[in-house]
Protein backbone atom coordinates (compact mmCIF):
# COMPACT_ATOMS: atom_id res chain seq x y z
CA UNK A 1 0.00 0.00 0.00
CA UNK A 2 0.90 3.27 -0.97
CA UNK A 3 1.72 5.88 1.44
CA UNK A 4 -1.50 8.23 0.22
CA UNK A 5 -3.54 5.18 1.33
CA UNK A 6 -2.57 6.21 5.28
CA UNK A 7 -2.52 10.03 5.10
CA UNK A 8 -6.84 10.18 5.00
CA UNK A 9 -7.15 7.60 7.96
CA UNK A 10 -4.44 9.49 9.79
CA UNK A 11 -6.18 12.66 9.01
CA UNK A 12 -9.61 11.34 9.69
CA UNK A 13 -7.97 10.20 13.28
CA UNK A 14 -5.95 13.69 14.19
CA UNK A 15 -9.53 15.14 13.62
CA UNK A 16 -11.20 12.95 15.76
CA UNK A 17 -8.95 13.51 18.16
CA UNK A 18 -8.78 17.33 18.16
CA UNK A 19 -12.79 17.82 18.60
CA UNK A 20 -12.39 17.33 22.32
CA UNK A 21 -9.98 20.18 22.13
CA UNK A 22 -11.99 22.65 20.00
CA UNK A 23 -14.50 22.14 22.90
CA UNK A 24 -12.09 22.62 25.54
CA UNK A 25 -10.67 25.54 23.89
CA UNK A 26 -14.21 26.82 23.86
CA UNK A 27 -14.91 26.45 27.35
CA UNK A 28 -12.03 28.56 28.00
CA UNK A 29 -12.82 31.41 25.55
CA UNK A 30 -16.17 31.61 27.36
CA UNK A 31 -14.71 31.76 31.02
CA UNK A 32 -12.14 34.03 29.78
CA UNK A 33 -14.92 36.39 28.32
CA UNK A 34 -17.28 35.41 31.32
CA UNK A 35 -14.54 37.09 33.88
CA UNK A 36 -13.56 39.88 31.90
CA UNK A 37 -16.94 41.24 32.16
CA UNK A 38 -17.03 40.80 35.88
CA UNK A 39 -13.91 43.02 36.03
CA UNK A 40 -13.86 46.85 35.41
CA UNK A 41 -11.60 48.57 32.76
CA UNK A 42 -8.87 50.43 34.21
CA UNK A 43 -8.70 53.26 31.39
CA UNK A 44 -12.34 53.23 30.37
CA UNK A 45 -14.92 54.84 32.20
CA UNK A 46 -18.00 52.76 33.22
CA UNK A 47 -16.73 49.81 30.76
CA UNK A 48 -15.92 46.37 31.96
CA UNK A 49 -12.77 44.80 30.27
CA UNK A 50 -15.03 42.81 27.46
CA UNK A 51 -16.67 45.82 26.03
CA UNK A 52 -13.78 48.03 26.62
CA UNK A 53 -10.93 48.24 23.59
CA UNK A 54 -8.39 50.13 25.08
CA UNK A 55 -5.14 48.50 24.86
CA UNK A 56 -4.81 47.53 28.72
CA UNK A 57 -8.43 46.18 28.36
CA UNK A 58 -6.49 43.57 25.36
CA UNK A 59 -3.60 42.69 27.81
CA UNK A 60 -5.55 42.02 30.71
CA UNK A 61 -7.95 39.31 28.56
CA UNK A 62 -4.73 38.01 27.56
CA UNK A 63 -4.11 37.45 30.52
CA UNK A 64 -7.03 36.41 31.86
CA UNK A 65 -7.11 33.44 29.10
CA UNK A 66 -3.36 32.91 30.08
CA UNK A 67 -4.07 32.14 33.25
CA UNK A 68 -6.94 30.07 32.95
CA UNK A 69 -4.83 27.99 30.24
CA UNK A 70 -2.29 27.41 33.11
CA UNK A 71 -5.24 25.74 35.03
CA UNK A 72 -6.22 28.97 37.41
CA UNK A 73 -9.60 29.46 37.76
CA UNK A 74 -12.02 32.18 38.21
CA UNK A 75 -11.54 33.24 41.97
CA UNK A 76 -7.73 32.86 42.04
CA UNK A 77 -8.00 35.08 38.89
CA UNK A 78 -10.16 37.80 40.12
CA UNK A 79 -7.84 37.78 43.59
CA UNK A 80 -4.68 38.53 41.41
CA UNK A 81 -6.68 40.87 39.36
CA UNK A 82 -7.74 42.75 42.78
CA UNK A 83 -4.31 42.23 44.56
CA UNK A 84 -2.91 44.26 40.99
CA UNK A 85 -5.24 46.59 40.47
CA UNK A 86 -7.45 47.11 44.03
CA UNK A 87 -11.34 46.38 44.36
CA UNK A 88 -12.20 49.15 42.37
CA UNK A 89 -11.27 46.73 39.47
CA UNK A 90 -14.49 45.11 40.42
CA UNK A 91 -17.25 45.98 38.29
CA UNK A 92 -19.62 45.11 41.16
CA UNK A 93 -17.41 45.23 44.29
CA UNK A 94 -18.47 42.84 47.37
CA UNK A 95 -20.64 44.33 50.41
CA UNK A 96 -18.00 44.31 52.80
CA UNK A 97 -17.67 46.81 55.78
CA UNK A 98 -15.53 49.52 53.71
CA UNK A 99 -18.42 49.93 50.98
CA UNK A 100 -21.26 48.99 53.26
CA UNK A 101 -21.72 53.23 53.49
CA UNK A 102 -21.31 53.38 49.40
CA UNK A 103 -24.66 50.59 49.44
CA UNK A 104 -26.34 52.44 52.11
CA UNK A 105 -26.08 56.29 51.42
CA UNK A 106 -28.48 56.49 49.02
CA UNK A 107 -31.08 55.40 51.19
CA UNK A 108 -29.80 56.64 54.15
CA UNK A 109 -30.07 60.12 52.55
CA UNK A 110 -33.81 59.57 51.27
CA UNK A 111 -35.08 59.05 54.40
CA UNK A 112 -32.82 61.76 56.10
CA UNK A 113 -34.16 64.32 53.96
CA UNK A 114 -37.91 62.92 54.29
CA UNK A 115 -37.42 63.14 58.06
CA UNK A 116 -36.51 66.86 57.80
CA UNK A 117 -39.35 67.51 55.42
CA UNK A 118 -41.65 66.02 58.24
CA UNK A 119 -39.73 67.89 61.26
CA UNK A 120 -40.30 71.45 58.80
CA UNK A 121 -43.99 70.65 58.00
CA UNK A 122 -44.79 69.40 61.33
CA UNK A 123 -42.99 73.19 63.43
CA UNK A 124 -44.78 75.02 60.42
CA UNK A 125 -48.14 73.86 61.67
CA UNK A 126 -47.52 74.56 65.05
CA UNK A 127 -47.31 78.45 64.40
Amino acid sequence: MSSRHWLAPLLAIALLLSLPLAGAEQDLIRLSNDIAKELRCPAAINQNLFESEAPIAAELKAQIYQKLQQGEDREQIINFMVQRYGERIRYQPPLTPATMLLWTAPALLVLGCGGLLLLGRRQGDNR
